[in-house]
């Protein structure tokens, strides 16, 4: 086993007292430096620190404050779902507001092709009783009165087929102003009933709380 360096100093240090002072002083100093030597090759061991109190909970204490977690999250969850059914809600608001303002533009919109059909109709119709009245014979030949046509017979021809060329498309027109007239009011009364109807489901969303 391999001295320590501070031992074999000592040894020496030993043998020169002896040398020089003798046994006596050699037995002193060795009484007095020995317990040092031996007090910083052997230092006293630290003493163990006590363990550290832990708190120690109860199973019981334990399921309280899991429950008492369970329904803070519970009431959150519910306070989200509350939210979010507030928000669904108005959604559905506006998109029936939006549905209701569409129908009533639809309603103008059949209105006034209602009003506007009927003016032409009337213009249409008045025209039509003015060429069956210059369809007549004798108003054909005031027409050509003074003109002095060579060919009076090909001119009353011309007129003729003018006159009914311009029925014809004046008859189409009629027809199609008189269908839309036959047409427009179902329209106009579904449009109405459709509006009643978001009316009232508006009226039904805005009393939920």
């Amino acid at each position: 086993m391999i001295r320590p360096a501070a031992d074999l100093s000592l040894n020496r240090l030993f043998c020169q007292l002896n040398k020089h002072f003798g046994a006596t002083a050699f037995l002193f100093i060795a009484a007095t430096i020995l317990p040092v030597s031996v007090s910083a090759q052997d230092p006293k061991p630290a003493e163990p620190q006590p363990p550290a109190q832990t708190s120690t909970i109860s199973p019981e204490e334990e399921l309280a404050k899991l429950r008492k977690q369970v329904a803070q999250l519970s009431g959150e969850i519910n306070r989200l779902r509350a939210e979010l059914a507030k928000l669904e809600r108005y959604k559905t608001i506006d998109y029936t507001r939006e549905l209701m303002l569409k129908e009533e533009q639809r309603v103008r919109e059949l209105q006034k092709e209602l009003v506007e059909n009927a003016a032409k109709e009337t213009v249409l119709q008045k025209r039509l009783d003015e060429i069956e009245e210059e369809e007549r014979p004798d108003r054909i030949e005031r027409s050509l009165a003074g003109v002095g046509s060579v060919k009076p017979e090909e001119e009353r021809e011309a007129i003729s087929r003018r006159l009914a060329n311009e029925k014809r498309r004046i008859l189409a027109q009629l027809e199609t102003l008189r269908a839309s007239r036959t047409r427009i009011p179902p329209l106009i009364t579904n449009a109405e009933e459709s509006i009643a109807r978001l009316r009232q489901r508006l009226s039904e969303l805005r009393t939920i709380h």
